[in-house]
């Protein structure tokens, strides 16, 4: 009989950084770029910078907004 040499390769050291990975990106949505300017998605007026408040839109999102008139957000 032969001897069979070589090296085993366990998948359970790629697992942490596969789920690291899908972790991220799964987060990054929520995460995002939501820094409390006009037009970010808000929840109570706290999450809005200085001169904004949270504003239910004529579509139901709640976005940061003047509080003052009519405000447009141009929404993707």
């Amino acid at each position: 009989m032969e001897a069979v040499t070589g090296t085993v390769r366990s998948t359970r050291a790629a697992l942490p950084r596969w789920v690291f990975l899908l972790l991220l990106f799964v987060a990054l949505p929520v995460v995002g770029c939501n820094s409390g300017d006009e037009c970010d998605t808000c929840s109570t007026d706290e999450d809005c910078e200085a001169g904004f408040v949270c504003s239910t839109f004529s579509d139901g999102s709640q976005r940061c907004g003047s509080g003052l008139g009519a405000s447009t957000c141009k929404v993707r």
